[in-house]
């Protein structure tokens, strides 16, 4: 059993970006608006029949509705529109009908995701094109200051942070939990978009809510070749996040190896504390990494420190191949 005493712990938002989208934008067929359409007023009635033509991507009947008199640009209770719908689905021929008719690029349904958001959120690279062209706003952010180049980065949809970029997307907008497009592919292994963002000025230490970096995210979750990215790039290899918890602490705690030696490399601080006193040495001691012990000690780890409550790395573990290392540099 590993030791509780003094447990690191990092409180990385994983999944939270992606997943608060889900409780945002609710499966639109859920609403008994479009479930019955029969049941409703005559307005609800045009919205309901309209909307569903355009979320089922039936495009005689979008056309038949909107020469009978229906606004291109009508509202159901959510706020979401024809063109907002057919976006969502990738229902490209609808798209196109809607844009000739004047639908507006920019009308948000009442979480504020507008057709751009959901499109980039589906990765419908084909309508987001449609949308760009067409004026969309790549920087409207819904209501948890979610963007479409955050969508896209978490979801790894390249090409669509490519045409989002093109057409002046905010590399370093932050949502609500003050993360950047760069954290969220950063965490989520997506090299060549960390590439996009950096090369269209995406600034490299912009901190979250708990402090941390896209260095330290990456770091934390083992991504060495965004680590090398980011470090090359001039990201400061001993940021501190909440706790002041570094890159190198964080990898330690979770035996990242190859991550603690780019980042020794660039000059990480082996011996550096938190507020607790912890070291990276004592992280991985804490956490049964023995590779990672015996990396640390070959680096010249100093196995003397203390914690805040006055223990040493030889206090705070047990498992013999470690507690043998360590004594061993005694």
């Amino acid at each position: 059993m590993k030791s509780t005493e003094n447990t690191l712990f990092f409180a990385v938002p994983v999944r939270f970006w992606l997943l608060v989208s889900a409780a945002l934008f609710a499966v639109l067929q859920a609403s008994s608006l479009y479930a019955n359409p029969d049941n409703n007023s005559s307005d609800d009635k045009e919205v309901a029949f309209l909307l569903q033509a355009a979320l089922t991507g039936n495009l005689p009947d979008v056309e038949k509705i909107l020469k009978e008199g229906a606004q291109v640009n009508l509202q159901s209770p959510d706020g979401f529109t024809a063109l907002s719908v057919a976006a969502q689905n990738g229902h490209q021929d609808v798209v196109k009908l809607l844009l000739e008719k004047k639908a507006d690029v920019n009308l948000a349904n009442v979480q504020g995701g507008t057709p751009l958001l959901l499109a980039s959120k589906n990765g419908h690279q084909a309508v987001v094109d449609m949308l760009l062209a067409q004026g969309a706003d790549p920087n409207l952010q819904e209501k948890s200051k979610l963007t479409p180049l955050m969508f896209a980065a978490v979801k790894g949809y390249t090409g669509i942070v490519k045409s989002l970029l093109e057409h002046q997307a905010q590399p370093d907008l932050q949502n609500d939990a003050e993360a950047t497009a760069l954290h969220m592919a950063a965490m989520n292994d997506y090299l060549e978009i960390v590439d996009l963002l950096l090369a269209n000025n995406a600034t490299v230490d912009v901190h979250d809510a708990n402090g941390a970096s896209a260095l330290i995210l990456a770091a934390l979750t083992g991504h060495l070749p965004i680590v090398q990215t980011l470090l090359k790039h001039g990201a400061q290899p001993d940021f501190k996040a909440s706790n002041d918890f570094t890159a190198l602490i964080l990898a330690a705690q979770n035996g990242q190896d190859q991550v603690i030696e780019a980042l020794l490399e660039k000059g990480a601080a082996i011996d550096f504390q938190n507020k607790d006193g912890m070291t990276a040495l004592m992280s991985a001691a804490l956490n049964e990494n023995v590779d990672t012990v015996k990396l640390l000690l070959d680096k010249g780890a100093d196995t003397q420190l203390k914690t805040t409550s006055g223990k040493t790395v030889l206090d705070i573990t047990k498992v013999p191949e470690i507690v043998k290392l360590l004594e061993e540099k005694q």
